[in-house]
């Protein structure tokens, strides 16, 4: 049986590998654009600096376009990942804070919220670097999937046989994950003063925090109990998709972020004194959370196609 075209054995489909490499010239651009433009508005503070995205982009478009010429053992193909992957975090990273873009944007077409002032250069970056990794993500993983199909697994799927669903655990965790952040939020409006001088305390009582966070606990275990099979497939990948990809996001800002103002490469309010590592530690909470989304998504996508995928079945 030969490979099918395009897709060469031990690469992913060459149109996915220069989507992903224009992407991160593209990316490469803007973060150049963004570091001419100067300083943003203040709502940029803690943003990953410019040069992040231009560091990220550059290797990323290296990763995309050579990876298919490497050759080597295991390890090669463990040191090639590992600088992927690395890649793809530090391009989220560049990419976090783009819901803050979003909402001042839909400010200044008339909905009300945030005020209606956008940083357009740093916007355009920070879109720019995320759909670099998205793409870049989905280089790595097909990548993976041809090396695996190299030991006999479908070319699609990487594997052979269905992976058993033992993500109880991770469903249980994530549903533990998502209570920190509404926790803090709820003791905030309760008077509270620890740590609220490290964000700014809101007034009155979270109810978006609350449903939010609490959708998302539901989520996670909706994903990995028995009750959750009467919920629509596509409900459920959707709602796991677009809440990891904003936790993760968000998550990444707050973690990488509030490290970043620590150590001194950006400003910010963020200090270990002050309470602030707690604030870290409840945000890094996000992160976690849209990671263990991310997992239990792909796990439960894989588990509810019988056959693994629409290549391998019969």
């Amino acid at each position: 049986m030969g490979v099918e075209t395009g897709v060469r054995a031990g690469g992913p489909g060459r149109g996915w590998t220069w989507a992903a490499g224009g992407a991160c010239l593209a990316a490469l651009a803007t973060a150049a654009l963004r570091a001419a433009a100067g300083a943003g508005p203040s709502y940029t503070a803690g943003f990953a600096p410019a040069w992040v995205a231009a560091v990220a982009a550059g290797i990323g478009a290296a990763v995309a376009v050579l990876g298919d010429r490497v050759r080597g053992g295991r390890v090669v193909a463990a040191v090639w990942s590992a600088v992927g992957w690395s890649t793809v975090a530090l391009l989220v990273w560049a990419t976090s804070g783009v819901l803050f873009d979003a909402f001042r944007v839909a400010a200044v077409l008339g909905v009300p919220g945030m005020p209606p002032v956008v940083d357009w250069s740093g916007a355009l970056a920070r879109a720019a670097a995320g759909l670099s990794a998205v793409l870049l993500a989905a280089v790595m993983v097909r990548r993976r999937r041809e090396r695996l199909a190299g030991l006999a697994g479908c070319p699609e799927c990487g594997r052979s046989v269905p992976v058993p669903g033992r993500r109880r655990w991770l469903g249980h965790l994530a549903a533990a994950l998502a209570v920190p952040y509404p926790a803090l939020k709820l003791y905030w409006a309760a008077g509270g003063q620890m740590a609220a001088s490290s964000m700014g305390r809101p007034e009155g009582f979270p109810v978006g925090e609350v449903v939010c966070f609490g959708a998302a606990a539901v989520l996670a275990l909706a994903l990995v109990q028995r009750w959750g099979r009467v919920l629509p497939r596509w409900l459920l990948t959707a709602g796991g998709c677009v809440a990891a990809g904003a936790l993760v996001s968000m998550g990444v800002l707050a973690g990488f972020g509030t490290a970043a103002q620590v150590l001194g490469v950006v400003s910010g309010p963020a200090r270990w004194s002050h309470n602030g590592w707690l604030v870290a530690l409840v945000y890094g909470s996000w992160l976690a959370l849209g990671v263990s989304l991310a997992v239990l998504t792909a796990g439960y996508r894989r588990r509810t196609v019988p056959t693994g995928c629409a290549r391998c079945a019969p």
